[in-house]
């Protein structure tokens, strides 16, 4: 069985780390802007974002990108290459990092269920279309 390709995990998940934090800049400046400023004075917090807050979500992202790209890496071999591969790690990453949480966050009254099920189903497609990207930078390796 051949090694990940780290370089190359990195670049897709950078790749996918871009097109995932520009979808959430959108996602909350621009779709749900007023839900979501709504929501936070609802729970007695300031709805505007500190510096400190916006570097740690964008790290986030990145993150969330690098791993999306290192799991598709890692089922490659038994899935295959490709988008169909990409796309199962992506509905994954989406299953334990956006539904799961938001379900919880209805259970516990957190946000409107506005707010959860748009957050909820923009992220399905952000993360499947993040992986399919990302994943589209991905090679294995050569060894001479």
């Amino acid at each position: 069985m051949k090694s990940i390709n780290m370089r190359r995990v990195f670049l897709g998940g950078l790749l996918a780390g871009v097109l995932i934090n520009i979808s959430e800049f959108l996602l909350h400046t621009v779709v749900l802007k007023r839900d979501f400023e709504e929501a936070m004075r609802t729970l007695n917090r300031p709805s505007a974002m500190t510096g400190g807050q916006t570097l740690v979500w964008i790290v986030f992202g990145f993150v969330i990108g690098i791993a999306s790209v290192w799991l598709y890496a890692a089922i490659r071999p038994r899935y295959g290459p490709g988008a169909g591969t990409a796309a199962r790690v992506g509905l994954a990453v989406w299953f334990f990092g956006s539904l799961l949480p938001a379900i919880a966050d209805a259970n516990l009254g957190l946000f409107p269920s506005n707010v959860l099920v748009v957050s909820t189903t923009w992220e399905l497609v952000q993360s499947v279309v993040a992986t399919i990207l990302g994943a589209w930078t991905y090679k294995e390796e050569v060894t001479p």
